[in-house]
């Protein structure tokens, strides 16, 4: 009895001091400006027309770059910190309309050895599926993409409003269990 005791004794000390390590730690939410006030303007000295694009600051060592993919369309690149890059193709998993991303993305983050990790990203893609409105939003797709150190890839889509923000979240905390989004089938007539 004396023993457990001790043993809770010692167990609430080291939790209260911050000797203990907290497996319980929560993932929060951080977000990044997709905007280009808020990213840098970079080019692209690889591809052979130097294409622009925006380099958006991440957390965790990670950044964003917002590309053109195709016309009227828009997509991710995902830069960890060891500078590897990971397209994110929201032109073939996400929707094939011509498309455009809402203001911010939304990194989930736990924090390992005190410093943030990111775990996924949430990006809401903005459709224009009305060939003859083609500036008109017709669908909202919110875009989960898992962070692994093994892959970075979209695992869900999702339209908005379909689930609450909270179910969101929940899907972005367990993405890594899950596999990366298949492509979505090519339309008759697109040439892809």
């Amino acid at each position: 009895m004396r023993a457990t005791i001790n043993s809770l004794v010692l167990f609430v000390w080291l939790s209260l001091t911050g000797c203990l390590a907290d497996d319980t730690a929560q993932t929060q939410s951080v977000s990044t400006n997709l905007d280009p006030a808020s990213c840098q303007q970079a080019i692209d000295k690889s591809h052979p027309d130097e294409i622009t694009y925006l380099s958006c600051p991440g957390v965790g060592g990670y950044t964003l770059n917002v590309r053109k993919v195709g016309a009227g369309r828009l997509s991710i690149e995902v830069v960890d910190a060891a500078s590897r890059q990971f397209p994110l193709h929201y032109d073939s998993v996400v929707t094939r309309a011509m498309s455009s991303l809402e203001g911010k993305a939304q990194w989930r983050v736990v924090t390992q050895n005190g410093k943030p990790k990111p775990i996924a990203l949430i990006v809401a893609v903005d459709a224009r599926e009305d060939e003859h409105h083609p500036t008109k939003v017709t669908h909202t797709f919110i875009s989960i993409t898992k962070i692994t150190a093994a892959e970075i890839c979209v695992t869900d889509r999702i339209v908005k409003g379909d689930k609450s923000e909270a179910e969101i979240h929940a899907l972005a905390d367990s993405a890594s269990s899950r596999r990366c989004a298949p492509r979505l089938p090519i339309a008759a007539g697109e040439i892809r």
